[in-house]
């Protein structure tokens, strides 16, 4: 994801880290604004174009107790699954793409140099690569990788892999994205930069600015490009590709096969379609464009088992097997992928057996759920008890997450936003930098209520978080964190230095927002509900209004700073704390967030010492250090991490045990690897 690849509480909801580069007009749908503070109606998203048709052998089966009747146990349509859920990818060019409902996509149609081996995060096999080479010293301080990559692979349209289209792959991941591509998963171990425009002006003015870029001296564009270039070189006759990173980047293998950003295309086929051709002289035109208008968004073209059919906006994405993928055919030949914004409708299908999985809104909808488990197993042992015989479902309770939902804070909103009511202190609206006063940060903060939280939304299932990463990970355990606590929710109320035009302070005068989240995710509306009910108890003249918007639209207006607040998840693409702090408060979010340069640099310093620190408790220490500071900073209210449960049909094999099981890919985005799937 930062995989996102781009999360909720796993199995619950699908999550979300990207979006698109120009904002529609958006309409809101939850919580009315004032008459006068209504937003304009929402841009349809982009109609995709047909991919390819293609058609589809027999994966791994699983552990399970011998059925106690034939109920469940046969699937209507053996060849097809069929997944409902809400929301949809906002593109399907891998190297743009950071969402998780691209990623579920992508991950079956392409194919990287290495893909995860077993449940565990932290296992990996190569993919199209022979080999994991270990890294060798150079003479800079540096390190180099030599993959010997497989011969014999071609892409969907038939095309012949070649090792300079890997090596391409890696130069369009480095160059062509921005701060909100996963660019920045590349461009660190590789150059020990957040964004491909530093290797032009070292001093990041030039981030997230393609026109800017492209006013550049060309000889400086070019050497930059040619860097990427000597970074990641190819030679066809031994069918290698060499990679040289600045430094040792202890996760660089996790981080290549965590997502679409190690993915490999077709190079003479992307420049087909009117993107970059790997011209020195051409790359900034690439740069900076938004995910939505890419000439990949709705065509794709891997080497993976899944070829896309077509994808349907608003309706339907279909997935076909790849009849010539070099490992075997695919057991199931066609996979559905519905969107369905009612849980209602979802949950019917799959009672009805013309669903084969499906989303969940929320942890309440668990309770639903469970009255049609016939199998309750373990996660462990794969063994299984029958809790109801008229049951249809196998069930895994506990599953570990690797996700989380946080409400982040925008210092400076974007001008324009129709989500700051007035956009003043006046009672009607808020300031647009209304969250860059610390005591409005905090108070926020102290206001969220975790115990309902935990207990209303997600069933007594979760544990507050102390730190941005997750439980079990370095510097961690007792990380200072913000309780409950309206008295001093009040008092840091009392103490901003927000002030009306009139000279009144932000006690005095109150305040309307909208605080944003994806339409259908009743999780993330709920934690918009409770942070809003306790800010009205502070001070009736505090109102915040729970707002949803559809899933690309959501994105849309996320990317360009459009919301004050808005609830949104992260799911890991590597399970290392680095991958939590990077985005949260240098990358990703932190753009999104619109924070302060000063802040970003501070926090870098010890992101930084602690990415190359490889003593555990030293880790521990520099990250602890980081935790107190993002505690005093205040920079985003960090909610709960989440146990999920995994429903799947009797008949479904193929899940338990296998990298479907792997929390990085069920857990964050209910993503599945169909090829080791089958319907007995």
């Amino acid at each position: 994801m930062f995989r996102s690849k781009y999360a909720v509480f796993a199995a619950l909801t699908i999550v979300g880290l990207v979006m698109a580069a120009c904002a529609p007009a958006v309409t809101p749908t939850a919580t009315q604004a004032p008459a006068a503070l209504a937003p304009t109606q929402a841009a349809a998203p982009a109609k995709p174009t047909d991919a390819p048709m293609v058609k589809p052998t027999e994966p791994p089966t699983q552990p399970t107790t011998p059925p106690v009747s034939d109920k469940g146990t046969i699937s209507k349509d053996p060849a097809t699954f069929a997944y409902l859920t809400f929301g949809e990818p906002q593109s399907f060019d891998p190297h743009l793409d950071y969402e998780s409902a691209g990623s579920n996509v992508l991950q079956n149609v392409y194919e990287g140099l290495v893909f995860f081996s077993s449940k565990d995060p932290t296992e990996f096999e190569p993919m199209l690569a022979e080999s994991i080479p270990d890294p060798v010293p150079t003479d800079d301080g540096g390190v180099s990788y030599t993959w010997k990559i497989i011969d014999g692979v071609k892409f969907h349209n038939g095309d012949p892999l070649t090792t300079e289209d890997v090596a391409y792959s890696f130069w369009r991941t480095l160059l062509v994205g921005d701060p909100n591509a996963p660019t920045i998963l590349m461009t660190q171990p590789f150059f020990d930069t957040n964004d491909p425009t530093e290797l032009v002006d070292p001093s990041a003015a030039l981030t997230g600015d393609p026109e800017a870029l492209r006013k550049v001296d060309a000889a400086k564009l070019e050497a930059a490009c040619q860097r990427v270039k000597d970074a990641v070189t190819f030679d066809e006759a031994s069918r290698t590709v060499t990679m040289k990173l600045v430094h040792p980047w202890g996760p660089f293998i996790a981080t290549l096969g965590g997502g679409g950003w190690g993915y490999v295309v077709d190079k003479k086929w992307v420049a087909e379609q009117g993107d970059w051709d790997g011209d020195c002289k051409t790359w900034q035109n690439f740069y900076g464009i938004p995910v939505e208008s890419g000439k990949l968004q709705n065509v794709a073209n891997g080497t993976g088992p899944y070829m896309l059919d077509h994808w349907t906006p608003g309706e339907e994405i279909v997935l076909v097997a790849n009849p010539d993928y070099r490992k075997g055919e695919a057991s199931i030949k066609r996979i559905l992928i519905k969107n369905v914004t009612e849980f209602g409708t979802r949950f019917a299908a799959q009672q009805a057996g013309d669903a084969d999985f499906i989303s969940l809104g929320s942890k309440a909808d668990e309770t639903q759920m469970n009255t049609i488990v016939r199998d309750e197993c373990d996660q462990n042992t794969g063994e299984c008890k029958t809790v109801n015989p008229d049951g249809i479902l196998r069930a895994y309770h506990g599953l570990p997450s690797t996700s989380r939902t946080d409400i982040l804070l925008t210092f400076e909103v974007a001008e324009g936003s129709n989500f700051v009511g007035s956009g003043k202190l006046d009672g009607q609206g808020v300031p647009l930098n209304f969250f860059s006063d610390v005591h409005v940060r905090r108070a926020f903060n102290y206001c969220f209520d975790w115990d309902t939280y935990i207990k209303d939304v997600l069933l007594n299932a979760g544990t507050q978080s102390l730190a941005l990463s997750l439980p079990g990970q370095p510097g961690y355990d007792g990380s200072p964190h913000y309780t409950y606590d309206l008295k001093k929710c009040e008092e840091e109320f009392k103490a901003a230095e927000l002030k009306s035009e009139d000279g009144q302070s932000l006690w005095d005068v109150g305040f309307y927002m909208q605080l944003g989240y994806n339409a259908g995710n009743t999780a993330r509306q709920s934690i918009a509900e409770i942070l809003s009910a306790s800010v009205a108890e502070v001070n009736p003249a505090f109102f915040i209004a729970p707002v949803a918007l559809p899933w690309p639209n959501f994105l849309t207006v996320q990317r360009v700073k459009q919301f004050p607040a808005v609830s949104v998840g992260w799911g890991e693409d590597l399970h290392d704390p680095h991958n939590w702090y990077v985005p949260h408060l240098i990358g990703t979010y932190a753009d999104r967030q619109n924070m302060p340069q000063e802040m970003r640099d501070k926090y870098k310093t010890y992101i930084d010492e602690g990415v190359a620190e490889l003593d555990p408790a030293k880790r521990a220490e520099i990250y602890s250090q980081l935790n107190q500071l993002v505690f005093e900073d205040a920079p985003k209210i960090i909610l709960a991490t989440a146990h999920f449960t995994y429903y799947e049909p009797l008949y479904v094999k193929g899940w338990y045990g296998s990298v479907n099981q792997n929390p990085l890919l069920s857990s964050v985005y209910n993503n599945f690897y169909w090829y080791v799937l089958s319907k007995d």
